[in-house]
């Protein structure tokens, strides 16, 4: 086992890599501090006896000494986060499709925290509001969901009195988006509607995209297009982040629980446009797989757990 300078617990990368060829990989991609060693049990045997925690452990296949459920309980006992690099995806463990963007993912810090506001929260959003682009127009609140997305809803909704106007977009089958709208509205003290083609945001107000449709914002209004059931998803989260890409006030973007990668390219988009963007962590979602690709893609301003999302939140809608 070789390591770089400095180890210790918060910000150590461990790659698990039997190929010697990624293994020197992995020496020039992954940040310091790392360890490069060739077997799963071994990391976590070191990780144990030195005391360290909340390292990031790589896993790269072939791996024959991973039993899942035996390094998931280790894992979580020393609050460490699995990556696998390549191959399967392995349930509830974070993916990356090659070292390259494991490297980016082992940059992006996993805010864990609750209600009020964590110290980490309030850094990152700040890092984030003072690095953009100014905007001097209305505020605007973005939140994308799918599989797990309106439990979710209901604790960060709940009691939330924005500044600025709120657009969801929920998947959602045909039928139920009138009820998940009026349930909705029964739980925060703001107005909730269901978007409209050509409706003007209201600050303090929370609009629900219909089911069946697309719902984007373009020039202070929403704009509703019907979809292709069967063919896409249903609203599309990618379509109405990108839309919000040339919003002239200040943006918050958050992308919840979900399967499949809808939302993880816009987000990308948002980000580099100057948002806020926020990511539930993988592990506390319902469906992991919509924060993974989002964190492939992009280091959003904050990777945060859903007490913690509904502290931001209040910060920033």
């Amino acid at each position: 086992m070789t390591n770089g300078p400095g180890t210790n617990g918060p910000g150590l990368t461990v790659l698990v890599a039997t190929d010697p060829q990624r293994r020197l990989e992995g020496a020039r991609l992954l940040p310091t501090p790392r360890l490069l060693t060739v077997s799963v049990m071994g990391a976590l045997a070191y990780l144990e006896r030195e005391g360290l925690r909340g390292a990031t452990l790589l896993l790269t296949p072939p791996l024959p000494d991973l039993d899942l459920e035996q390094v998931r309980g280790r894992a979580r006992t020393l609050g460490v986060r699995l990556i696998m690099v390549g191959g399967a995806p392995l349930p509830g463990v974070l993916s990356a499709p090659d070292l390259a963007a494991a490297a980016a993912l082992c940059r992006v810090p996993v805010l864990m925290g609750a209600a009020p506001v964590p110290a980490a929260v309030t850094a990152a959003v700040t890092a984030a509001t003072t690095t953009a682009p100014a905007r001097t127009g209305a505020r605007l609140t973005l939140i994308g969901a799918s599989t797990g997305g309106p439990r979710l809803l209901a604790t960060l909704l709940r009691d939330l009195s924005p500044v600025g106007a709120v657009v969801v977009a929920q998947h959602i089958s045909a039928g139920f988006g009138p009820n998940l709208t009026q349930w909705l509205g029964t739980l925060t003290g703001a107005p909730v509607g269901t978007a409209s083609d050509g409706l003007p945001l209201q600050a303090g107000h929370v609009y629900v995209a219909p089911d069946g449709h697309h719902v984007e914002v373009s020039g202070g209004a929403l704009r509703v297009r019907p979809g292709r059931p069967g063919q896409e998803h249903l609203p599309s989260i990618d379509a109405l982040f990108v839309s919000a890409c040339s919003h002239r006030g200040p943006v918050t973007a958050a992308l919840l629980t979900g399967m499949g990668s809808d939302g993880a390219l816009g987000l990308a988009q948002l980000h580099r446009a100057g948002a806020t963007t926020l990511v539930q962590t993988p592990q506390s979602a319902t469906v992991p797989s919509m924060p993974q690709q989002a964190l492939a893609r992009v280091q959003p301003s904050g990777v945060l757990d859903p007490d913690a999302l509904r502290a931001a939140l209040r910060r920033l809608a």
